[in-house]
């Protein structure tokens, strides 16, 4: 008995040495980070999966003691899985922006059963309130960044979706011929992986208000036909103004964290094929692994240790989705060692019946891989989804036509040059990613009864924050869209007006001047000029380093002359316009790249039941089926971090987040010697 306890004892100790390894990857797990989002996320790959390696084999494919020549196995899984627990996902995709248990609150206008989960809400700053609100919610996504209706209204629900096919291959030589317990396996799957966020738009109110002219066209009003129907139109990479002739501006089609599809119910925008579909699916194999070990076999115990790498086979990362179909681990090389045990804690005499405990550990480092992400700037969750305007040097313009508080201003000369784009189309870069460790412990029981054997057991994973470097701009994969960073060219737009207007400017009948209006401060939720009520913040009262514009008129000599605001068709004469002084571009040292790091973390229960045709005699066929639970962690919404913006030096960088999954499966293979 004495000598058992210390056996246990060594066996306990193995694991509490795995497991200290991997808690790094656990630190603050359960912090809050209700403001933290991730805009990619980087799950457990399929090849990674230590249960499925070991259940069904443990008790006659592997690690035999009584060999005395090359013996091994090889076996094939087929797995099919599926997430569970949608609403962690929408949290980690869009954090500060879910709206949980969302209800109608009596609108009027119909909403269906999709209304009541976890949403995020879309809303115009003239947007009416909600039945039994004052105003509109600080979770509330600027409608005014998507090119929508200044009153328009609407939910979007998310149903995230992931399925597996798997098809595991795995290969197991014991090179005892050589020396006792030395081995070699090689293993993979091949892996069909579809991935949907399901986003599904309710519209609460269609709204009727266009865009003053002044406030997004220097040189027209947009009317509300011109615009989208839905959010999820902008959010589906849909061109904008495509047919609208009377526009002066160009906006960018959003080209990168897609997350729907261009089903378009507004008959002025077109949309190809190519984005049609808002499920997508990747076929491929997703790592392929090796180890090469030895186990110290006594009779009733034995301990192992090996060296294994893992070759990246599965899938590139690109960025021009939000939620992509995966095929692996992000295509990384990875190097580690395994440790593991296993110990006979009971058996009968003739030995056909016996009780076995087994522990295996894999800790491996996942090496740079080169990858496309999309970022946030910082303290701004989901800024990506932002308006950028583009300003330009003003020298190209005649000496009257340009705003005197700044060397550039938005253009209005009806070019290519007065330009709209979504911040991800100019914050998504190469990278180069790197994971510390990843671990995968298993801990399982298995009772052996002649043929037949029953594994019960538990799993668990983690993977520690990932390290994120941009890469240098020579490497810019310009083919994917992604070009050198721009500099001192875009700035955030908010609720701000882009141009002024006088109107003494005879014989013309007045000027438009463009104004270098920028809106640092703006968030996805709400613009800096919208406290001011929807009047006064045509006038830009809080824009950046806000000051009365002015402009040289055509006298000579030269008398500056104020800038005032547009009001409808009609120009507000009594009300000075603001520009910023000076003008704040977007950088990118501004973009969140620690704020888009990640951990993973889950814990797995399964069970498989399997049967060895033990009397056949140098192959020896077995088969089984098995059923596995998995639960990701995610770190819940809280209150240590503001709800709309980030704390920047209170909150951690690294949010956690993995997919729960359910599994069935089915193992058959063959054994010889």
């Amino acid at each position: 008995m004495k000598q058992y306890s210390k056996k246990l004892f060594s066996l306990v100790v193995l694991c509490g040495t795995a497991s200290s390894m991997l808690l790094h990857a656990r630190d603050n797990d359960n912090n809050n980070h209700g403001n933290r989002v991730v805009p990619f996320l980087q799950w457990r790959s399929q090849g990674r999966d230590m249960a499925r390696k070991l259940y069904g084999t443990t008790a006659y494919a592997v690690y035999q003691g009584d060999m005395d020549g090359t013996y091994g196995t090889f076996n094939a899984t087929i797995q099919y899985d599926q997430n569970f627990r949608h609403n962690q996902i929408t949290e980690c995709l869009f954090g500060p922006a879910v709206i949980n248990n969302f209800s109608n609150n009596g609108n009027t206008n119909s909403c269906d059963d999709s209304c009541n989960n976890d949403v995020i809400m879309i809303s115009g700053l003239n947007a009416a309130d909600l039945p039994g609100t004052t105003t509109r919610g600080p979770r509330e996504l600027m409608a005014e960044n998507f090119l929508l209706p200044r009153d328009f209204r609407s939910v979007i629900s998310f149903s995230p979706r992931v399925q597996d096919v798997v098809f595991d291959l795995n290969l197991y030589v014991g090179f005892d011929r050589w020396v006792n317990g030395l081995y070699f396996r090689l293993y993979g799957p091949v892996v069909w992986n579809k991935a949907s966020l399901r986003a599904k738009e309710t519209v609460l109110e269609e709204g009727t208000e266009g865009y003053t002219q002044g406030y997004f066209d220097p040189n027209t009003e947009v009317p509300r036909d011109a615009l989208f129907n839905g959010a999820l139109e902008f959010f589906g990479g849909c061109p904008f103004l495509a047919d609208y002739t009377d526009a002066s501006v160009s906006v960018q089609p959003l080209r990168f964290a897609k997350f729907s599809n261009c089903n378009l119910t507004n008959t002025t925008n077109n949309c190809d094929d190519e984005c049609n579909s808002s499920s997508r699916h990747k076929t491929g194999f997703a790592e392929l692994r090796g180890e090469f070990g030895y186990n110290y076999i006594a009779e009733k115990y034995r301990f192992l240790i090996n060296l294994q790498a893992a070759a990246p086979t599965g899938t590139k990362v690109k960025a021009e989705y939000l939620f992509p179909a995966q095929v692996g681990n992000g295509h990384h090389w990875e190097l580690g060692v395994g440790l593991g045990g296993a110990w006979r804690m009971w058996c009968n005499e003739d030995m056909e019946r016996s009780f076995n405990f087994i522990v295996e550990a894999d800790i491996t480092h996942l090496f740079n891989a080169k990858q496309q992400r999309t970022f946030d700037l910082k303290c701004k969750p989901l800024s990506r989804y932002m308006l950028a305007e583009r300003l330009v040097s003003n020298t190209d313009n005649p000496a009257d036509d340009r705003i005197l508080q700044s060397d550039v201003q938005f253009d209005t000369a009806e070019d290519a040059a007065a330009q709209y784009a979504p911040v991800a189309n100019f914050s998504t870069r190469d990278v180069k990613v790197s994971i510390g460790v990843q671990g995968d412990l298993v801990a399982m029981f298995n009772y052996t009864c002649r043929g037949f054997s029953w594994d019960l057991g538990y799993n668990f994973w983690a993977m520690s924050s990932s390290k994120i470097k941009i890469s240098c701009d020579d490497d810019c994969d310009t083919a994917c869209g992604i070009v050198p960073f721009p500099v001192n060219t875009w700035a955030l737009k908010g609720d701000a007006s882009i141009a002024g207007y006088n109107p003494a400017n005879a014989p013309a009948g007045g000027v438009v001047i463009g104004l270098a209006a920028t809106e640092s401060e703006a968030t996805i939720f709400t613009g800096t000029n919208a406290a001011a009520g929807q009047t006064a913040a045509l006038a830009n009262p809080n824009v950046d380093g806000a000051t009365p514009a002015t402009f040289n008129n055509a006298a000579t000599p030269p008398v500056a002359q104020p800038l005032f605001v547009f009001n409808d068709a009609t120009p507000v004469v009594s009300v000075a316009i603001n520009t910023s002084v000076d003008p704040v571009f977007i950088s990118i040292d501004d973009l969140d790249v620690a704020g888009a790091e990640q951990r993973g973390l889950s814990h797995k229960v399964f069970t498989h039941f399997s049967y060895t045709w033990t009397n056949h005699d140098k192959w020896v066929p077995y088969v089984g089926a098995g059923f596995s639970a998995e639960f990701g962690s995610h770190s819940g919404s809280g209150d240590d971090c503001n709800t709309t913006t980030i704390e920047c030096d209170n909150c951690p960088s690294a949010l956690s987040c993995a997919l729960s999954k359910w599994a069935v499966e089915v193992k058959g293979g063959v054994s010889f010697h």
